[in-house]
């Protein structure tokens, strides 16, 4: 469109206008020189005249130009033609009024109405252009969102398993540095490390560290017992078992020492994790395994062997050396629960079994009553347990597990890992038998599921204090109950 037919914003001289020139160009003469003559006053008013008839012509050319716009323009369009028509020229910007005639674009409906319909006449490659680039800028948020798999998936869970394993594993390097003592190895952090199960690859020296080592083991101490085991086992066990019947004259004279129960390793180390094949008589561990349980009953032959040691002896040598091993299991078994239970002192393990027997009855009322219903013991599964740290009965990244809390939490732990698993399994065992119960505390599922079972021992509030408070009440009341006894039968007598 050619800008003769764009009407001009530029105010058009008026007759009011002229008449105003006129007077001051009137005055401008007088000032100037009193004696002007007329004719220049009759020259002033001829040229008003044809401005006057310059500004009409004006006016009537600029309506038929509107009219003619008018007229081509579609019902419902703006007057300007559309942006992509090549032919054609989009209206220039309106010049600027004076500012005694300027007006604002909110309060002049005719301004405000032409910028709605410039919005509106948007080419549309520029919406098609601006479509693909939003689509596009999505495409590739969803790219890097979903670029491992989709967010549930076991790809994604195991990536993100890993990626939180190589941070806490970061964290136990920077603290296993220090050499911590017990006093670092107890606080809130130590708790929360623990709780979310340590590092494979940093466990051993975690444990270790933990564990401490207060009995003072050295290598020297270690080696000492791993020759008189040796000696011990050739006796027993070995080529030199059939001359002397298997049983050794320095043991045979000691009637207090249990260091003859060598023998019983021999038939429990192939029953070790057999699904794992690593303490097989071919298998990597086997030599390590014999090695610590022999020195092992050479350090304590007050204590000798019991079944259940290989299994703790095992998976502490599935984390660390054979030296590390032994020492870690001579400080464990040093801890009041499991030195009365592998020495075989009944009155610690009824303890013991009343207390967790009073915690079932708080925490579990309903499974305890079914139960009693049915006459299932605490003593027919809990011991199985307790002796194994449950290694024989779970999975073993769930014993594991387990192991990382216990070595932190102590023995109350343990008890509240019973109490989690049977909250687990609380409503398949209120509708079963005698025998379907026992079934499964004997041999849990090898699929349960690990963070349910955690969040269950989650749910079993108890401190270690009061897990203590409640052994030294029970084992003051079984003293009591035992001096009854004693005076009753001495009354008798």
């Amino acid at each position: 469109m050619n800008d003769t037919n764009i009407p001009s914003n530029e105010a058009t001289p008026t007759k009011n206008t002229v008449a105003v020139q006129k007077i001051v160009v009137d005055e401008d003469i007088k000032h100037e020189s009193d004696g002007t003559s007329n004719d220049t006053t009759e020259e002033a008013t001829s040229s008003g005249k044809e401005n006057e008839h310059e500004e009409t012509n004006v006016e009537s050319k600029a309506k038929k130009d509107t009219a003619v716009t008018d007229e081509k323009a579609l019902p419902g369009t703006p007057h300007q033609q559309p942006t992509d028509s090549p032919d054609l020229k989009l209206p220039q910007p309106m010049k600027e009024k004076s500012a005694s005639a300027r007006v604002s674009p909110t309060t002049d409906p005719d301004l405000k109405k032409n910028s709605l319909r410039s919005k509106r006449a948007w080419s549309v490659s520029d919406l098609t252009q601006a479509i693909s680039k939003s689509v596009s800028t999505m495409a590739d948020r969803a790219k890097k969102y979903f670029a491992n798999g989709a967010p549930d998936s076991p790809e994604a869970i195991e990536d993100l398993k890993e990626a939180e394993e190589g941070k806490r594993k970061k964290e136990w390097i920077v603290l296993l540095k220090k050499k911590p003592g017990h006093s670092v190895m107890s606080t809130s952090k130590v708790n929360r490390l623990c709780w979310k199960g340590i590092p494979g690859s940093i466990r051993g020296a975690a444990w270790k560290a933990i564990i401490g080592n207060d009995l003072k083991i050295t290598p020297e101490l270690f080696k000492i017992n791993l020759k008189r085991g040796k000696r011990l086992w050739e006796e027993q066990v070995g080529a030199n078992a059939k001359l002397n019947g298997g049983i050794s004259k320095e043991i045979d004279e000691d009637e207090f020492s249990r260091e003859d129960s060598m023998r019983i390793i021999q038939a429990d180390i192939p029953r070790t994790f057999p699904q794992l094949k690593f303490f097989h008589q071919e298998g990597p561990l086997h030599t390590p395994l014999l090695e610590v349980l022999q020195s092992y009953v050479c350090y304590r032959p007050d204590v000798g062997y019991v079944q259940g040691m290989s299994y703790l002896a095992a998976i502490l040598l599935l984390n660390m050396s054979t030296l590390d091993a032994f020492q870690c299991l001579a400080n464990l078994l040093n801890q009041d629960i499991y030195f009365a239970f592998f020495r075989m002192d009944v009155e610690q393990m009824k303890t013991h079994l009343r207390v967790y027997q009073s915690l079932l009855k708080e925490k579990l009322p309903n499974l305890h009553k079914h139960f009693e219903t049915v006459e299932i013991k605490p003593g027919m599964y809990l011991y199985e347990w307790l002796l194994t740290i449950y290694s024989r009965s779970l999975p073993i990244d769930i014993a594991h597990r387990i192991w990382d809390n216990f070595l932190y939490h102590g023995q109350v732990f343990l008890f509240r890992t019973a109490l989690g698993m049977l909250r687990l399994y609380e409503p398949q065992f209120l509708n079963m038998s005698f025998e379907d119960c026992l079934s499964i505390l004997n041999r849990p599922p090898e699929d349960i599921n690990e963070a349910a079972l955690f969040e269950n021992i989650n749910r079993i509030q108890l401190t270690s204090k009061r897990f203590d408070r409640m052994v030294a009440k029970c084992t003051e009341e079984m003293k009591l109950m035992a001096e009854h006894q004693r005076r009753r039968l001495s009354d008798c007598i």
